[in-house]
C-alpha cells in the first residue's frame, strides 16, 4: 500500500465548520511564528557567544572525528551546479514537504493528523527554546573556518540575506536542525498514519538528503543532525504530558453516586437502519474534527486499551449492534436505553457509544448514541451527532415537484445483519435493574403550542403543569399522595438557543426558574394558572421539599435541529433525548422540538418513579384533558402518541 489510509473522503454537509476548522490550524500556525519571532527578538545574544558556541561543536566533531564539512563544502564549490541544487533544495523541500504532508493529512481527514500537528508545534517549541538558551553560530557565517556560504553564493528564496527573512529570522540556530527535525517529523507521522513501506523508503531518502545538504552547504554541523533527531522524542513525550493533562483537566466528574452520567438520543429509523460496517467507516472520517469525542476519560489510574493510541479509536467496541428485546416494542427499547445509560464507560477509551437496535422486521430499527455528560450537552448533542453522522447528500429535482429536495448519495440501508458486538442481554432474569427508569411520549407540537399560547405560559411551563397531573396520578397509584395535598418542585432551565454553549438542562441548574407545582384536588386548568403566575417571577432559590412524594423534577424544552436527520444516509423518525436528572433532582423530563412533533422523555430514580413509561403515559393524559378544556382539538396528525405502548 503505498498512500495514506483514510476513510473515504466527501464533501461536508457541513462546509462552513470545514473552512472554521481550516481557520483554527492556520491560526495556531501563526503563533507558533509569533512565539518564534519574539523569542528571536527578544533573547538576541551576544554574537562572540555564540561563535564559541559554534566552535565548540566543531571541535566535538573533530574529537569524534565527524568533520567531513570541508569535504561536503569543497565539492559544492567546484561543481557550481551541484552547489545551486543544494542551496535550493536547503531553502525549499523541507518547508514543502513539511507543510504539504500537514495539509494532506488535514484534507484527508486522517485520524494521526491532530497528533501530527500536536508534534510539530512541539518539535518546533523546544527547537525555539534551544536556540534562544544556547545560540550557536553555522559553520557559513563562523569567521576563521575556512567554510563557504554556498546559500548566500546562490541565494535562493525565504534564506538569510532577503529582507524580510533578515528582520525576522535567527541565524545563529544551528543547534538542533530543525530542518532535520521537520523532515523526521515526516517520516515518523508517515509510518502512523499506515502511508506504505513506499513513502517510508522515501521519507528515508528524504532524511538522507536533508542531512548531507545542511552539511554540505556549510548550514549546519554534523552533530546538529542528533541533535534535530531528538527533537522528535522529546515531541511526542510533551505531547504525551499535554494528553494526559487535558485529559485530566476534562475528566468527567463523579456526580451524584448512581445518576447515569450521560446525555444522548434515542431515535427510530424510518427503516432498516445502516450497517454498522458503514457507520464506523464514517466515524473514521469525521472523528479526527471532534476532539471531544476522540479524548479519554482521563480519570485517575485509566489506562490506555491495547489497540488504541492518540487519533485511533477501536470504532468495533464503540460502535454496537444487538437485536431489539422482547417484547420488541418501543417500551421494551426504553428499557434497553436504562439499561444502556448505566452502563459504565470504559475509563482507559472515550466516553461515548453508539448502540444499533435491529427491530427484526417487527419494528423499525433503531440507534442509541450515548456521550458523557462533560462532554456534550442537550442544546448541541444532536448537531454534533448530525455533523459526525449525517452522510452529504445531492440535490435532485422530484418528479412532478418544483421544490428540490436532498436525497442521500449512498445506497439504501444493507438489511439487518447479525450483531458483531453484543450488548449485555436484555432479558437476563440475573441483570441488576438500573437505578433509573426511561419513557417516552410525543405530543403534537402545533397544539401544544395552541395550549401554551392559550393559557398565556411557556411551554416549559405547560410541561410543568401537566408533569405536576402524572406526578399526582403516580403518587396516588402507590398511594404515597398527603391527603392535604403537596407541592412538586419544578426546575426550569433556560431554553438554549441554537447558537448558544452548554445547556443548564444538562450541566447544572444555575440560572433556572423555579415553579412550586399544586397538587391537590383542583382542576389541572387552575394547576397551570397557579404556574402561569409564578412564570415571570425572577430565577430563585430552590426551595425546600417538605413532605413531598417526589422532591422535585427538572423539565428542559430543547430546541431540535431542522431539516432531515440522515445518519449514514437512514433517515430517522421519533428522537428522544436521554436526559439523566441534575443538581439532585430524582426527575428530569426533555422536550425536543422537531418535525411538528414535541417529543418527551422521561428519566427518573426507579425509587422515586419505579414506572416513567406509566409517568409517561399520564403526560399524554394530562396533556389531552387540558387540551380539550381549551378547545385545541385532536385531529389527522394533531393526537399524541405514547411511543412505548405496543
Amino acid at each position: 500500500m503505498t498512500r495514506c489510509e483514510a476513510a473515504p473522503s466527501g464533501a461536508r454537509g457541513q462546509e462552513r465548520g470545514r473552512v472554521a476548522a481550516a481557520a483554527r490550524e492556520i491560526a495556531a500556525g501563526l503563533v507558533v511564528l509569533a512565539v518564534y519571532l519574539a523569542f528571536t527578538h527578544a533573547f538576541a545574544g551576544s554574537r562572540a557567544v555564540s561563535d564559541a558556541h559554534g566552535r565548540s561543536l566543531l571541535a566535538l566533531e573533530r574529537w569524534a572525528h565527524l568533520d567531513v564539512g570541508h569535504q561536503l563544502n569543497g565539492v559544492l564549490i567546484r561543481h557550481g551546479w551541484l552547489g545551486a541544487l543544494a542551496a535550493w533544495e536547503y531553502a525549499t523541500t523541507y518547508v514543502l514537504a513539511t507543510f504539504g504532508f500537514l495539509g494532506y493529512l488535514w484534507w484527508r481527514r486522517n485520524p494521526a493528523y491532530p497528533w501530527a500537528r500536536n508534534m510539530l508545534v512541539w518539535i518546533t517549541l523546544i527547537a525555539i527554546c534551544c536556540f534562544a538558551a544556547w545560540p550557536s553560530t553555522p559553520p557559513r557565517l563562523l569567521p576563521g573556518e575556512g567554510y563557504t556560504d554556498i546559500i548566500a553564493l546562490h541565494h535562493p528564496p525565504a534564506t538569510w540575506g532577503t529582507g524580510a527573512v533578515s528582520a525576522g529570522a535567527n541565524p545563529y540556530a544551528a543547534m538542533p536542525s530543525l530542518h532535520i527535525g521537520w523532515v523526521a517529523w515526516i517520516g515518523v507521522t508517515a509510518v502512523r498514519a499506515r502511508c506504505g513501506a513506499a513513502v517510508a523508503w522515501l521519507c528515508g531518502l528524504h532524511l538522507v538528503v536533508t542531512g548531507l545538504v545542511i552539511v554540505a552547504t556549510a548550514a549546519h554541523y554534523v552533530v546538529d543532525i542528533p541533535g534535530g533527531l531528538l527533537l522528535v522524542p522529546a515531541a511526542a513525550g510533551a505531547e504525551a504530558l499535554r494528553s494526559r493533562a487535558a485529559a485530566a483537566a476534562s475528566s468527567p466528574a463523579a456526580g451524584s453516586p448512581g445518576v447515569p452520567q450521560v446525555v444522548g438520543a434515542v431515535a427510530e429509523f424510518a427503516g432498516p437502519g445502516p450497517a454498522a460496517g458503514r457507520v464506523r467507516a464514517l466515524l473514521a472520517e469525521r472523528l479526527p474534527d471532534v476532539p471531544r469525542l476522540t479524548r479519554r476519560s482521563g480519570r485517575p489510574g485509566a489506562r490506555r486499551t491495547r489497540g488504541e493510541h492518540a487519533g485511533e479509536l477501536d470504532l468495533a467496541w464503540h460502535v454496537r449492534e444487538s437485536g431489539m428485546p422482547p417484547p420488541g416494542d418501543r417500551r421494551a427499547l426504553d428499557g434497553l436505553v436504562a439499561r444502556l445509560a448505566a452502563e459504565p464507560f470504559d475509563p482507559g477509551r472515550p466516553p461515548w457509544r453508539l448502540h444499533l437496535v435491529r427491530g427484526g422486521g417487527e419494528r423499525p430499527d433503531a440507534v442509541v448514541v450515548l456521550v458523557h455528560r462533560a462532554r456534550a450537552d442537550g442544546a448541541r448533542l444532536l448537531e454534533l451527532l448530525r455533523g459526525v453522522l449525517d452522510r452529504p447528500g445531492e440535490v435532485r429535482e422530484p418528479a412532478g415537484s418544483a421544490e428540490p429536495s436532498r436525497t442521500a448519495v449512498l445506497p439504501a440501508p444493507a438489511p439487518p445483519a447479525p450483531p458483531d458486538v453484543a450488548v449485555p442481554a436484555p432479558a437476563a432474569e440475573n441483570a441488576p435493574a438500573p437505578g433509573h427508569g426511561f419513557g417516552t411520549v410525543t405530543l403534537p407540537l402545533q397544539r401544544v403550542r395552541e395550549v401554551a399560547r392559550a393559557a398565556g405560559v411557556r411551554v416549559a411551563d405547560l410541561l410543568a403543569a401537566i408533569a405536576g397531573d402524572a406526578a399526582a396520578e403516580a403518587a396516588a397509584g402507590r398511594g404515597t399522595g398527603p391527603p392535604g395535598g403537596w407541592t412538586l418542585r419544578v426546575a426550569v432551565p433556560p431554553r438554549p438557543g441554537p447558537a448558544e454553549g452548554r445547556a443548564a438542562a444538562l450541566d447544572g441548574l444555575d440560572g433556572a426558574r423555579w415553579l412550586e407545582v399544586p397538587i391537590d384536588a383542583r382542576p389541572l386548568r387552575e394547576r397551570l394558572d397557579a404556574v402561569r403566575r409564578q412564570a415571570g417571577k425572577c430565577p430563585g432559590t430552590r426551595p425546600g421539599v417538605p413532605g413531598s412524594p417526589f422532591p422535585g423534577a427538572v423539565v428542559a424544552n430543547v430546541r431540535g435541529p431542522s431539516g432531515r436527520l440522515l445518519p449514514a444516509g437512514a433517515p430517522v423518525g421519533d428522537v428522544h433525548l436521554v436526559l439523566p436528572p441534575t443538581g439532585g433532582l430524582p426527575v428530569a423530563v426533555a422536550a425536543l422540538s422537531r418535525d411538528g412533533s414535541l417529543h418527551v422523555s422521561v428519566m427518573a430514580e426507579a425509587r422515586v418513579l419505579p414506572e416513567p413509561d406509566r409517568f409517561a403515559d399520564g403526560l399524554l393524559r394530562a396533556f389531552e384533558k387540558l387540551a380539550a378544556e381549551f378547545g385545541a382539538g385532536a385531529g389527522p396528525g394533531r393526537s399524541g402518541e405514547r411511543t412505548g405502548t405496543p
